[in-house]
């Protein structure tokens, strides 16, 4: 028998203006695509002043673009994104160009951004870095859109805070998604999942620091400790007694291998190996193996 209390903390690095994409795998209502473009039409013409898009409602793509030339204060010219390259002589930038694309599916939403700016003195388009936001504030929008007011359950003994105060909870407890939004707490960037439960909002933070670097990641975690349906109804009765331990986070010889995700949550990696599966884990530094045969975990010796 064996208790696992996972810590999870996260970092996000915004993406820079080449040609990567913020790509989120979510299950999407194909009736809440158009909100979805038109939130993106909306906050690109407020962050970036882009009026033209061309819109494909069918395939589910929108795209944007603004070329300006690059206003003056003081002796100073001033870009929306930074330079991701170092000059030897100082840049005379002429103009920018932005250019925003969504693509929008019932399976996944991919964002980009790309920003270059026009140097007199190299006569060449260059790549800058954009802050982000524009990004992040999509990411919120449609994840909040894709999982409002569903239940999901807890896995792999997750904490959540209720005013403030964080308390673990037991693992199945279901509750229903409200919203999606970032903050910052003690310079520290956090990504919050926001839940109610008999009238309570309880919050799940991604605290952002670390080596993970992507939204993707927020993602992955979220889905390894939250679930869309409740196991007990998926597990023979004959594995009832098993329950009890999975929801305080224990694991025992024996158990089924749905009771095992629900003490620990998804493992990061199942290796399939001809009869049996291995659920790869890693708590405090250490990576635990554990062998699954015909939906039954064997801890051996």
């Amino acid at each position: 028998m064996r208790k696992a209390i996972v810590l999870i903390l996260l970092s996000f690095v915004f993406f820079t203006a080449s040609a990567e994409q913020l790509c989120l795998k979510l299950d999407i209502d194909s009736k809440n695509i158009p909100q979805i473009m038109q939130r993106f039409e909306t906050l690109a013409k407020q962050l970036y002043l882009i009026e033209d898009f061309n819109i494909d409602n069918k395939q589910g793509i929108i795209s944007g673009e603004r070329i300006f030339k690059v206003k003056k204060r003081r002796k100073n010219r001033l870009l929306i994104g930074t330079p991701v390259e170092d000059f030897k002589k100082k840049p005379k930038w002429k103009r920018e160009k932005i250019i925003v694309k969504g693509e929008f599916s019932n399976k996944k939403a991919c964002i980009s951004v790309s920003l270059t700016a026009y140097n007199k003195r190299t006569k060449k388009w260059h790549t800058l870095k954009d802050d982000g936001i524009f990004e992040e504030k999509m990411a919120e929008f449609i994840i909040t859109t894709a999982f409002k007011n569903k239940t999901l359950y807890t896995i792999g003994n997750v904490s959540l805070y209720n005013n403030g105060i964080e308390k673990r909870v037991l693992n199945l407890t279901s509750l229903t998604f409200q919203k999606a939004f970032t903050s910052s707490e003690r310079g520290i960037k956090t990504f919050n999942f926001v839940f109610s439960k008999n009238q309570k909002e309880m919050i799940y933070k991604v605290f952002m620091i670390g080596d993970t670097e992507s939204i993707q990641d927020v993602l992955r975690v979220f889905h390894s400790h939250f679930i869309p349906y409740n196991p007990e109804k998926k597990v023979p009765s004959v594995y009832n007694f098993f329950w009890e331990y999975a929801k305080h986070g224990d694991i025992m010889d024996g158990m089924h291998k749905l009771q095992v995700i629900t003490a620990l949550g998804l493992p990061e990696k199942v290796i399939k190996q001809n009869k049996k599966e291995i659920f790869v884990y890693h708590f405090d530094g250490k990576q635990y193996n554990y062998k699954i045969v015909k939906n039954e975990l064997i801890l051996g010796d």
